[in-house]
């Protein structure tokens, strides 16, 4: 592996060395040969291998069954651009796609088979209008149990946080086995440390309970229903109760 990596290091450097030579030739009546020709070369090469190198370097990401109907991924399903950032360095303008089944990025470079990135060096993305962290469970995060990437809904002093599920839910009809995927999202409010699995009116009002009647008859007032856009509801919710607190 370690050999491998020199390998590909040595002709990155051929690439970039190559094209300095290049530049360098084409300036010969240039007063400041040397540096224009670095800086063009420099261009060149971030715009092409360069800077993203170290980011197309994943495994062959692997496709489903073609039978199962609907689609794995969040929102869109196609690659598009998005922003992430990556061992602690941020790549913009990227060509990817969020498989919600497996929780996993997925890239492409025009050219190139879609490569899937190593989940565990993903800190943060951005796709589709939507702002997603990682968040890894351990003894301080109390009542979260799966560590994965969580969709910011809201984030004040009090958070909601979005995990975004599919499942492949299989029967069988006329002798024959039939696949879908079903979507199963999930949503946490993250409040005075601690997050609370909320799902309806119920269970939000739990979550925010030093606030309850507040919020109880705020709901009402504004005749918000859960059953009918949950998502919305709880954005809503969230918004009033950070207000509540904010003012007191």
């Amino acid at each position: 592996m370690q050999a491998l990596f020199v390998q590909k290091m040595k002709l990155h450097n051929l690439v970039f060395y190559l094209l300095l030579l290049l530049f360098n030739y084409s300036d010969l009546r240039a007063q400041n040969l040397w540096d224009s020709s670095y800086a063009r070369a420099v261009n060149v090469y971030d715009n092409t291998i360069g800077i993203n190198s170290h980011l197309f370097n994943g495994s062959e990401y692997a496709d489903y069954d073609h039978r199962t109907t609907g689609t794995p991924f969040f929102k869109q399903n196609s690659f598009s651009e998005g922003s992430i950032v990556y061992d602690d360095i941020q790549y913009t303008q990227i060509q990817m796609i969020y498989d919600i089944v497996r929780d996993e990025i997925a890239i492409k470079k025009e050219g190139y088979l879609p490569l899937l990135l190593v989940k565990q060096k993903i800190a943060a993305f951005d796709l589709a209008g939507h702002h997603f962290i990682k968040i890894t469970t351990d003894s301080l995060t109390t009542g979260l149990k799966i560590s994965g990437f969580y969709d910011v809904l809201y984030n004040g002093n009090t958070k909601l946080f979005a995990k975004r599920n599919k499942e492949i839910e299989e029967e069988i009809k006329f002798q024959e086995r039939e696949s879908a995927f079903i979507e199963k999202d999930e949503y946490y409010i993250l409040n005075d440390g601690v997050f609370y699995t909320v799902n309806d009116k119920r269970s939000v009002l739990n979550a925010l309970k030093d606030r309850k009647a507040d919020v109880a008859k705020y709901l009402k007032q504004q005749k918000i229903k859960f059953k009918k856009n949950t998502e919305n509801a709880m954005m809503k919710t969230i918004v009033y109760y950070n207000g509540l607190n904010n003012i007191k």
